[in-house]
């Protein structure tokens, strides 16, 4: 795309959750940045001499799906069109707009020196790195192919990972280091987006005080000074019971027959919670994956198997005593497909170590 011909167009498609973020950039003495503006699409061109401009799509584009963003340029106009719906369009006053082709093409954020400057210079909104996935860009009808260009830590190939991850009350989106994350909606939490975000909380009833969730439908009230009872709504409250009470792996709970004492975490005991018990197998139901190279790989269907903990007496180790060997198929980020044996225990207990 270079300054000899008067048209040209890039189109890409995107997929995000965030609000905000560089989609892309280019330029040097004049620019164009395509960002996401607080969900929406926003083109600015300032060339320098000329007054700067600026459209915004009428769309929202931060629901997790694809769209599909196209930039089309011809003579002094640019048109910006959302999953080929109806254009907004931008005037250049007179300056006819080409990508420049002497200058680099950033896509999803920009190096510190130039992000800087771009703020200083032109009328960019926000510098925040883009947080998705971005593909099938085409510059002149010319696919663009990533894997040949320079790549930031964090940014992979493959937007195939989200298509596994089910977000009940929220939406999927690609990361780079953990893998796929939801992002949920307001009121909800979880992996899955699944469990009120204040879960025994929501509506709780502790006048003078701070609620604190026991399990996942009971709670109790965590009083402020002067405040006691068990909705702290009684003025002058006695010194907290649990005030010296350190538990490990659990926490405090305070009855009014029985004092202060620790509630252990599933798998602990002692008075401190500072005991692990004894060898046991935790029922696990969920997908396997493996990396090849750059792709996530992953099971098409879960799988059960038991996750050993614990302690064993001795010199000895809490591992599988019983293994189960099947055949899956799993399905990789970058397009790809393969058959693989997996093994998972299905029996723990105590025995030599490895």
């Amino acid at each position: 795309m270079g300054r000899d011909g008067r048209e040209s167009a890039i189109s890409y498609q995107v997929s995000t959750a965030e609000d905000n973020g560089i989609l892309l950039y280019n330029g040097d003495n004049d620019h164009i940045a395509v960002e996401l503006y607080q969900g929406h699409v926003r083109v600015s061109y300032d060339p320098g001499s000329y007054p700067s401009s600026a459209i915004y799509s009428a769309e929202t584009i931060n629901d997790g799906q694809f769209h599909t963003v196209e930039l089309v340029t011809f003579d002094q106009m640019v048109n910006l069109s959302i999953d080929g719906g109806s254009p907004m369009t931008m005037d250049n006053f007179g300056k006819h707009y080409t990508l420049n082709s002497e200058a680099p093409l950033y896509v999803g954020g920009m190096p510190v020196d130039v992000n800087s400057a771009a703020f200083r210079l032109w009328q960019i909104l926000n510098g925040t790195s883009f947080h998705g996935c971005i593909r099938n860009l085409y510059i002149n009808n010319e696919l663009q192919d990533f894997t040949k260009t320079r790549m930031k830590p964090g940014v992979v190939p493959g937007c195939e990972p989200c298509r596994k991850l089910y977000c009940l009350h929220g939406i999927c989106q690609p990361n780079a280091t953990p893998g796929p994350v939801c992002h949920c909606e307001a009121g909800w939490g979880g992996l899955h987006c699944d469990q009120p975000a204040d879960g025994p909380c929501h509506g709780h009833k502790c006048v003078h005080g701070k609620c604190v969730p026991l399990d996942a439908l009971s709670y109790n009230c965590q009083c402020q000074d002067g405040y006691s009872g068990a909705l702290c709504s009684q003025a002058g409250a006695p010194a907290d019971p649990c005030g010296g009470l350190q538990c490990l792996h659990g926490h405090c709970q305070a009855l009014a027959t029985a004092g202060a004492h620790c509630m252990c975490d599933p798998g602990f005991s002692g008075d401190l919670c500072e005991q692990e018990s004894e060898c046991r197998g935790d029922p696990v139901r969920d997908f396997h994956q493996v990396q090849r190279g750059y792709a996530i790989c992953q099971t098409t269907r879960p799988l059960s198997w038991v996750e050993c903990r614990g302690l064993c007496p001795g010199q000895g180790c809490c591992q599988g005593l019983r293994l189960k060997r099947r055949k899956f198929t799993f399905e990789c980020s970058d397009g790809t497909s393969f058959a693989e044996e997996v093994e998972k225990p299905t029996k723990c207990g105590c025995a030599l170590c490895a």
